[in-house]
């Protein structure tokens, strides 16, 4: 599948991708990548890239058996490693911990071990019966949309999360409410750098360019720049910036798709010494 030129599209398509607006700051921003229907965008004043939304990506049972529920002891010892970094890094508040997208529980599991009060919140109704078969206080609902107090929360987790959202900045609004005076947040996501896209555009021919990006799954794609620019936005100070690998993908499921993933995981690795970035921010007061 071969990655598209301006002189492949018409008249009134390249306008509409000349005169898109970040959706975080309203700032302009240039055309990086694009694949048929396809594009990203990378922000001129915050650096952040977005791109098509998941309007097809299905979070269903057989996507978080084939990622969670299978590999469950894999992704354990992650997690269990991941926890280890960030409180070597930071001095972590031992309270009341939301973990936002918490999946299967995965994560939930860890932190009860090590004394958090641990709830959930999760929109797919399969990962949230799964989550209170287990016997975790998981609730189904977008975030804005439920029911927990303000200046509640000591913690708030969101692991590989925040690239999913169509609206980042207003989620993390909302965390912020939540969140106690110089409450914690936790923020995993995958390392989406521009010379990612380039490299995209270039294989495009082989067809893997979509999914060496994770698009459409994914819409926003951060640096630590334009993670920490996003956290500044939302009135949050940050404390610590982690590069951080992921799993490899085919240690969860061998296909032709995990395979184009780890190709994309190792050029990181081997570029910026790490695939994924984990930022740590706390609520700032307001002056």
């Amino acid at each position: 599948m071969e990655g598209r030129t301006d002189c492949d599209m018409g008249t009134t398509e390249k306008q509409v991708l000349n005169n898109v607006l970040c959706p975080v700051c309203r700032w302009d921003t240039d055309l990086i990548w694009s694949d048929k229907n396809y594009f990203a965008r990378k922000c001129k004043r915050c650096h952040v890239i977005f791109s098509s939304t998941n309007t097809f990506v299905k979070y269903d049972e057989k996507y978080f058996s084939t990622w969670y529920i299978k590999p469950y002891f894999k992704r354990k010892r992650y997690f269990e490693k991941l926890l280890k970094k960030i409180e070597n890094c930071v001095e972590i508040p031992c309270g009341k911990l939301l973990d936002a997208g918490c999946g299967t529980g995965i994560f939930l599991e860890i932190a009860k071990k090590h004394s958090f009060d641990v709830c959930g919140i999760e929109t797919s109704l399969f990962a949230v019966q799964y989550c209170k078969e287990r016997g975790f206080d998981v609730i189904c609902c977008d975030i804005k949309k439920s029911d927990f107090p303000d200046n509640y929360f000591d913690v708030v987790t969101m692991f590989d999360v925040i690239a999913h959202l169509e609206n980042p900045l207003g989620y993390l609004n909302h965390i912020r409410k939540l969140l106690k005076n110089e409450g914690i947040i936790i923020i995993k996501t995958p390392y989406h750098p521009l010379l990612l896209f380039k490299i995209a555009q270039l294989l495009g021919f082989t067809g893997m360019s979509k999914g060496l990006l994770h698009i459409p799954a994914q819409i926003f794609h951060f640096t630590p720049l334009s993670l920490k620019n996003l956290l500044s936005f939302a009135g949050f100070d940050t404390m610590c910036i982690l590069k951080v690998n992921e799993m490899p993908s085919f240690f969860l499921s061998f296909s032709p798709k995990t395979m184009a993933s780890f190709f994309v995981q190792l050029i990181l690795k081997i570029i910026y010494g790490a695939d994924s970035v984990v930022i740590i921010g706390k609520k700032v007061q307001p002056a």
